[in-house]
C-alpha cells in the first residue's frame, strides 16, 4: 500500500514538474480509458468532425498544463479519475456548442448525389469548418477563459456545464436565483464576445 502511494506522489510530483516520463505514464494509464468515455458520450453526428482521441488529447492538454500550474488538489486515483472525466466531458459539451453553433450547425450539412450508370454516389461538400486541432485550440481557448472568472462566476459555470438547473445552481451555492442568472448571461455575454457568437 506504501508502495502504490508514493508511485502515485511521484507521478503527481512529475506532471506537476512536466516531467516527460511522468507525462507518458499518465496517458499510458488514462490515455485510453478518457477515449471510451469520449466514444460513449460524443454525439454521433458530431463524430464527422471531432474524434474522441482529439477530444481527449485536448483533455490530456489542459490536465497537465493547469496541473502545472499547481490548479489542483489530487488526494488519491479516483479523484483524479472523476477530474479527468469531468474535463473531457466538459470539451465533448464545448465542441457540441461549437458546431451547433448556427453558422456551422450539423444540420446545415448535407450530400451532394450523383447518378452514374444507375448508380448513387455520395460527395460531401468541402468542410470549410475547424481541423480538430483548431477545434482543440477553441476549447483551450474556452479554458483559458474559464481561469480567467472569479470564484462566484467559476462556481456557478462549472455547476451550469454539469447541467445543473438556475435553481439548484442556486441552492447549492447559497445564493438568490437571480444572482446566477445574472451571471451566466454576464459570462455568455463575454464568451459571445470573445468568439464572435451572433
Amino acid at each position: 500500500m506504501a508502495e502504490d502511494e508514493d508511485r502515485w506522489q511521484q507521478l503527481i510530483r512529475g506532471l506537476r514538474e512536466g516531467d516527460q516520463l511522468a507525462a507518458q505514464a499518465f496517458w499510458d494509464q488514462y490515455g485510453g480509458l478518457l477515449e471510451q468515455v469520449a466514444k460513449k458520450h460524443l454525439p454521433g453526428g458530431l463524430r464527422r468532425r471531432v474524434g474522441p482521441e482529439d477530444v481527449v488529447q485536448s483533455a490530456c492538454r489542459t490536465f497537465l498544463r493547469r496541473a502545472q500550474g499547481g490548479e489542483f488538489q489530487l488526494e488519491d486515483s479516483a479523484g483524479l479519475w472523476r477530474l479527468l472525466c469531468a474535463i473531457t466531458l466538459t470539451k465533448i459539451r464545448e465542441q457540441a456548442r461549437f458546431h451547433l453553433r448556427k453558422k456551422r450547425g450539423l444540420d446545415q450539412e448535407a450530400n451532394m448525389q450523383k447518378v452514374t450508370d444507375g448508380s448513387v454516389s455520395e460527395f460531401p461538400f468541402a468542410d470549410s469548418n475547424p481541423t480538430p486541432a483548431e477545434a482543440a485550440e477553441f476549447a483551450d481557448q474556452f479554458q483559458q477563459l474559464l481561469s480567467t472568472l472569479d470564484d462566484e462566476e467559476r462556481a456557478i459555470v462549472d455547476l451550469k456545464l454539469q447541467e445543473f438547473t438556475h435553481e439548484e445552481v442556486a441552492t447549492q451555492l447559497g445564493c438568490s436565483e437571480r444572482t446566477v442568472r445574472r451571471v451566466v448571461k454576464r459570462v455568455q455575454e463575454r464568451l459571445a464576445k470573445l468568439f464572435d457568437i451572433n
